[in-house]
């Protein structure tokens, strides 16, 4: 199970975006500064990146064209998130179990 640099499991990091994404709606974002690190330190217009966060929130509301239309690498990070959080979700269950049987 992967350990951030902090400690804090990855599943917690992961749950927690996950609830952010679901309780936050799009369109509250888009009023925030713009704080894209790649497009201020190139003087990109936008970079590959960006409305990643509003598209993520937005496909977590159930809202795909929305989704897309903020960022169309939401279709290979939604599922990615979702895929991970399963994947510690797996391993947290199966370490639990095994401790379960042993005792």
């Amino acid at each position: 199970m992967a350990i951030l640099a902090k400690g804090i499991p990855r599943w917690v990091v992961l749950s927690v975006a996950l609830v952010v994404f679901v309780l936050v709606p799009p369109e509250m974002l888009t009023h925030g500064p713009d704080i894209c690190l790649w497009k201020h330190l190139f003087r990109l217009a936008a970079c590959p990146a960006c409305g990643s966060t509003r598209a993520l929130a937005a496909f977590f509301h159930g809202r795909l064209w929305d989704a897309l239309a903020f960022n169309r690498n939401v279709i290979v990070t939604a599922p990615c998130l979702l895929g991970l959080l399963g994947w510690d979700t797996l391993l947290l269950l199966r370490r639990i179990l095994c401790c379960v049987k042993i005792r």
